[in-house]
């Protein structure tokens, strides 16, 4: 992903100066498993035993990160909903790390329980990569086994399942385990460098910010013949709730971190509005295709958040930061 950065400001901060950071792009997954490694090496393993848990796009990719590293590292396990999905995943994996993969067929698990399976294997850390629905009990389950974890965002869907979340990260911190979380830009050198400056004054006070998710939408999967509707809600988790949380909670939660970074906070109070202007049919669930909230701090400072997905509109994934001495643009 390209990145930029674009401020103006007195000359005390030149733009220069404010730019002058090295560009490097750190995948979510390399650089957990980077950091996890380093722990499993520490307790004495010889190799880095890694299992992962939802074989979608992103599960799959994280895992070829993570087999992409200089570190002694191997797949053991996989976990899906569905076996075709795994399937698809491991000749994937095996195309690009053909020497680090050791999954047979007995360390295959399909199923909604599937994740246990995974957890119980002999692996050293797990790849958390299902639909966000399901990642509060799979993180408590994983802690409970002491395993490493990475695991993507979001965390959870509602209040309940940020619960669960705290909860288990509090156990984690108990045992000493290694969890990284997939929010990318959180690891680029040239955004911490940006978010630093930005936090040491390099605009002045920041009075309010805006941040924008928006894009033409994502994938949908057709019904199928003699599917469940449970079957059915797992393939499309994107267009449920209770499995993603909508678009705010699913992308969006990318921008709105960054803002909370920025500001070292988060709100405490919002007003906002939502709604289904062109994604209407049942093929797409119940989630919005567009939202507005208007996001308040403990200071008094505003967020200004907007995400849509509606096809041939303007497309923008950037933060904006405006403070008494100049603004500063994230992209």
């Amino acid at each position: 992903m390209s990145d930029s950065r674009r401020v103006s400001q007195p000359a005390a901060t030149s733009r220069r100066d404010f730019l002058k950071v090295s560009t490097v792009s750190v995948g979510a997954g390399v650089l957990g498993s980077l950091s996890l490694a380093r722990s499993v090496h520490a307790q004495g393993s010889d190799v880095f035993k890694i299992a992962l848990i939802g074989c979608g796009g992103r599960g799959t990719g994280a895992a070829v990160q993570a087999l992409s590293t200089k570190a002694n590292v191997k797949l053991v396990a996989m976990a899906d909903a569905f076996r075709d999905t795994l399937d698809r995943s491991y000749e994937a994996i095996l195309a690009n790390c053909k020497d680090r993969v050791d999954v047979p067929e007995d360390r295959k698990f399909a199923g909604l329980d599937a994740y246990q399976k995974a957890i119980d294997s002999d692996a050293s850390v797990v790849l958390l990569c299902t639909p966000p629905g399901f990642r509060p009990m799979q993180y408590e389950a994983a802690v409970k086994a002491g395993k490493h974890v990475f695991m993507e965002k979001p965390l959870a869907v509602d209040g309940p399942g940020v619960r669960r979340i705290v909860a288990a990260n509090e156990e984690a911190k108990k045992k000493n385990l290694a969890v990284v979380v997939g929010f990318h830009m959180r690891h680029e050198a040239n955004r911490q460098a940006a978010v630093k400056m930005l936090q040491d004054g390099a605009i002045g006070d920041i009075r309010f910010m805006r941040a924008y998710y928006h894009c033409s939408g994502v994938w949908v999967r057709p019904r199928e013949k003699d599917q469940t509707e449970m079957q059915y809600q797992v393939r499309n988790w994107y267009y449920f709730n209770w499995l993603c949380g909508d678009q705010i909670v699913e992308q969006h939660v990318h921008d709105l971190d960054q803002c909370n970074w920025i500001k070292q906070a988060h709100p405490v109070e919002a007003n906002g509005m939502g709604g289904r202007q062109v994604r209407t049919g049942k093929d797409v669930g119940e989630i919005f295709d567009h939202h507005a909230v208007e996001f308040t701090y403990a200071d008094g400072t505003k967020l200004f958040s907007y995400c849509r997905q509606i096809p041939n509109c303007w497309d923008a994934f950037s933060e904006y930061a405006n403070g008494t001495k100049g603004q500063a643009e994230l992209m």
